[in-house]
């Protein structure tokens, strides 16, 4: 309808990038920058609100990483949300598809591409492509996670097993399961290259989900 705007808000620490968005949504006269935020807490404020349409989700905060604040959204509320950042590892790829993003851009996407997603977003629509849709989230169990995080300390197993009180064989088990689950060949060093450039502990599914999809696949969804 002509003359309705679309509300957008922001949440990004960054004040360069906060400054280019403001100055580059204030040429476009359908779009309305409502809000801004730069931590996880106004994430969750913001991804809460009714009053916004889309909301532009950076992934590395400050104080943590703003797609836990998305996987924690009770289904069905707040804006539409569109990812954005600077890093495209595919943990972050497959959490925003996951936890019920609509997209997710690179920030040095160009303007019209970010403004068509908006407007694609705020209709309802979602602008993930194929190859994003066919990431897969890492899921890690409570004790999958603890042995990965010492092994990442450079910890070895007989010091992993003393520090969570099982033994050397069952630490060297959660390693051998978590290398079958996820295609890991080449042992520790790959593992804790992979964990760390993909960012596999910095965002938990809700202890619900891990219940109910403990394969760690995403749902499957239709491609644009």
């Amino acid at each position: 309808m002509a003359g309705v705007k679309i509300r957008v808000a922001l949440v990004d620490d960054h004040p360069l990038v906060v400054g280019g968005f403001v100055a580059a949504l204030a040429t476009v006269e359908d779009l309305d920058l409502v809000a801004h935020g730069g931590t996880v807490a106004e994430a969750r404020e913001l991804l809460g609100r009714n009053d916004i349409d889309v909301l532009l989700l950076d992934v590395r905060l400050q104080d943590g990483n703003g797609l836990q604040a998305l996987a924690e959204r009770a289904a069905g509320r707040g804006p539409a949300v569109l990812v954005i950042s600077s890093f495209t590892a595919s943990q972050y790829v497959a959490a925003a598809t996951r936890f019920g993003a609509a997209g997710f851009l690179f920030k040095a996407a160009p303007l019209p591409a970010l403004i068509e997603a908006i407007r694609a977003v705020a209709a309802g629509d979602s602008v993930f492509t194929s190859r994003q849709l066919s990431e897969r989230f890492v899921s890690l169990t409570a004790r999958e996670r603890e042995v990965l995080e010492l092994a990442m300390e450079g910890r070895s197993n007989k010091e992993i097993g003393a520090r969570i009180g099982t033994s050397r064989k069952t630490v060297e088990a959660h390693l051998s399961e978590i290398y079958r689950k996820y295609g890991i060949l080449g042992g520790r060093v790959e593992l804790t290259i992979r964990a760390a450039e993909e960012g596999w502990l910095e965002i938990q599914a809700p202890p619900r989900e891990g219940r109910d999809n403990p394969s760690g696949r995403s749902p499957e969804r239709l491609a644009p």
